[in-house]
């Protein structure tokens, strides 16, 4: 499963990057994360990256998934400002703006029937 993660009103990338590292560092996820990738801004008059813009994210089961939205949910409630995550994959957008357990279940399950309708 590949999710692409933003955080909307991040231009610097701050954000993003520290959300990277936490989930790099997650041992949760270690296992059931294939592949944690970033792209930034780059084209002409651009020297590199200018600023994070997304993270994608390459999962290898379901139960990764899960520890993914808990890992978020975590990272968000370590931030002052607690910025909203949008998560992406198969043309469906979910946001993960909180920590209730039941709002997590609820974007677990949405995203997992995303999967299931592409295979």
């Amino acid at each position: 499963m590949e999710l692409a993660l933003r955080i909307a009103d991040d231009p610097s990338g701050r954000e993003l990057s520290s959300l990277r590292a936490w989930l790099l560092r997650e041992p949760g996820l270690r296992g059931g994360m294939a592949k944690v990738t970033a792209g930034g801004v780059t084209g002409p008059g651009h020297m590199g990256a200018e600023g994070l813009e997304l993270i994608n994210v390459v999962l290898s089961n379901a139960i990764a998934l899960g520890s993914l939205i808990v890992s978020i949910a975590s990272w968000r409630a370590s931030r002052p400002r607690r910025p909203p995550v949008h998560i992406e994959t198969n043309g469906v957008s979910v946001v993960v703006h909180t920590n209730d357990p039941e709002d997590l279940r609820a974007i677990v399950e949405a995203l997992t029937r995303t999967t299931t309708r592409s295979t």
